[in-house]
């Protein structure tokens, strides 16, 4: 083991030419004399080990670097060291087929468990969708990375790859693949060749990086328990996590002090995305997503700029239920077909819609999440009895999936009528309602830059932690008018949508789902915790009608029951 300062003025310990497992590590660190509290923690909670195939690299870069990008067509090392770092990005379709194999590599010919158990595991940095580096995050296909290095690096030979190191931090260990050109066999020999062993961290095989963590967690608040009664493995949540090291993989490209490794720009922008900032932080500083999508657009002119999505996110609020609540013409069909980017829903303006007093129910595809539309009849002076039992008919025969009201008003004229909406919309979901509610303000005409989804000045958004959020002056004068209820949800999770057909803003779309998904996700909204269980239990026995009591019936079994069963087992052990 060696000592060395790196670039940020911080002291690392290493070992070349080896990839060394944790075991291995320790007793190098011991040989050595290096006293470490995380390396050298013992009764950590029994967790897993899996088997992780890696299609996807990812570079995180803040503004500066972002600039520097652009403006040289890709990625390059600012230092003499010529090497571009990459890491390995752990997708949720990676982490389901891990799930998968360890399952049956624990017990053979056990069928598919529902729900999975990995990704409650998948709490280090490795996994996470905030970043330490900078708040842009470039994600490209391993095979891609690797085809244009040699078509520019190896004269379209095959890059070699090499065991370059193992690098102990604090709490961070990290395996350093060295990637280079066949030219620079002699300059690189002395490390050896990244074999396809069984046993080693990472290899690559078939254009995939197959990484074998022994330490995905760095914060465990989950332990692994077998149920080996029913072949299946779960996570059992502890009350006070313990605190280990967490280990990943880099990649590193050479190409030699100065070098390029270039890629299309449209291709650059494809895959870029937003990350918020890791509470450890390296870069000097981090932009807010406003800022963000005001840098990238002045650097790229167009498309909209996505939030990296945690694991969680992906895996379980992959599909998403939007119902349309509010008065006839404030653009519920139209804000319907702006979000699923087609014409699905008649509009007053347009063609003929569903006929009077029904519901209409349409789905498609929105960046990757599958989105079910409920538009329902316009709320009158008067609640009908019959309208309300036609919401409750169309949301019980959609697909079981995470459910958001979305409580639509004219943007020029909000909050007209307000108070009488906030009554209806309590009478016909009861007063729980507010925990799954998201308010969208509806314009017609071209969408000003910088309106977004949109929180009062100082307030901090919901959907955006630690962001500052912009609002349109106008909307923004009338939010103090809009009655108790609507105040508060307003602080956090209000929407300015353009559905205008010709004019409409896919970013403000995204950005919508994207607080939507925080919303119904987020425990402490009422979202699917044990918490929102007793809240529509309790709405349940107010005594209102049968097909109320059905309704949140429903959304119990479906949306719950896997939470309350995780409680019972639990509760028995």
């Amino acid at each position: 083991m060696q000592t060395r300062t790196n670039r940020r003025g911080h002291t690392e310990h290493f070992v070349e030419h080896q990839h060394l497992r944790l075991n291995d590590l320790k007793r190098e660190a011991r040989a050595f004399g290096l006293e470490s509290k995380y390396l050298f923690k013992e009764n950590i909670p029994e967790f897993p080990r899996p088997e992780f195939h890696v299609s996807h690299l990812k570079h995180d870069t803040d503004g500066r670097g972002l600039r520097g990008i652009r403006g040289d067509g890709g990625f390059r090392d600012p230092f003499p060291d010529g090497l571009v770092w990459w890491s390995l990005q752990v997708g949720p379709e990676e982490v389901e087929a891990a799930d998968t194999r360890l399952l049956q590599t624990t017990y053979p010919g056990a069928g598919l468990q529902e729900g999975g158990f990995l990704w409650r595991f998948a709490t280090s940095p490795a996994f996470l969708e905030t970043s330490r580096l900078g708040s842009y995050r470039f994600s490209f296909p391993v095979q891609e990375v690797l085809q244009a290095y040699s078509q520019q690096f190896c004269a379209g030979a095959q890059p070699v790859m090499r065991v370059h190191e193992t690098v102990l931090y604090k709490q961070e260990v990290m395996y350093v693949v060295l990637v280079h050109s066949p030219v620079n066999e002699e300059n690189f020999s002395k490390y050896p060749l990244l074999a396809d062993d069984p046993n080693a961290v990472c290899v690559y095989r078939d254009g995939k990086f197959l990484w074998r963590p022994e330490a995905m967690c760095e914060t465990h608040r989950c332990e692994l328990i077998y149920r080996r009664n029913r072949n299946q493995m779960e996570a059992w949540n502890r009350p006070v996590p313990q605190f280990y090291v967490w280990d990943h993989a880099a990649i590193a490209l050479h190409v030699g002090k100065g070098q390029v490794l270039e890629f299309d720009a449209d291709r650059l922008r494809q895959n870029l995305k937003y990350c918020h900032p890791d509470p450890v932080f390296y870069s000097q500083s981090s932009d807010s997503f406003d800022e963000a999508k005001d840098l990238v657009k002045s650097l790229w002119q167009e498309g909209l700029l996505e939030v990296e999505r945690s694991l969680g996110q992906s895996l379980t609020a992959s599909h998403i239920r939007l119902v349309l609540v509010g008065r006839t013409g404030v653009g519920k069909s139209s804000s319907g077909n702006t979000i699923l980017g087609r014409k699905a829903f008649g509009t007053m303006n347009g063609t003929a819609g569903p006929p009077s007093g029904s519901c209409c129910l349409q789905r498609g595809e929105v960046f990757g999440r599958g989105v079910t539309i409920i538009d329902t009849p316009g709320l009158s002076e008067t609640l009908d009895p019959a309208a309300r039992n036609e919401i409750f008919r169309c949301i019980n025969a959609s697909d079981p999936a995470p459910l958001a009201i979305l409580l639509v008003f004219r943007a020029e004229s909000f909050p007209e009528a307000a108070g009488v909406i906030v009554k209806q919309v309590e009478e016909i979901f009861g007063r729980n309602v507010w925990g799954r509610t998201f308010v969208l303000l509806t314009q017609e005409d071209r969408a000003e830059p910088g309106v977004q989804s949109r929180a009062e000045p100082g307030v901090q958004s919901r959907a955006e932690p630690g962001v500052q959020s912009r609002a349109e002056p106008g909307v923004q004068s009338r939010l103090q008018e809009a009655g108790p209820e609507l105040s508060a949800l307003l602080s956090s999770r209000f929407q300015v949508l353009n559905v205008h057909p010709e004019d409409a803003d896919r970013q403000q779309v995204w950005d919508l789902l994207h607080a939507v998904g925080e919303m119904v996700s987020d425990p402490a909204s009422g979202g699917g915790s044990e918490k929102l269980l007793l809240k529509l239990r309790e709405v349940t026995k107010t005594g209102q009608e049968l097909q109320m009591s059905q309704f949140f019936e429903l959304l119990l079994n479906r949306l719950l029951k896997p939470v309350s069963n995780r409680l019972l087992q639990n509760k028995s052990l």
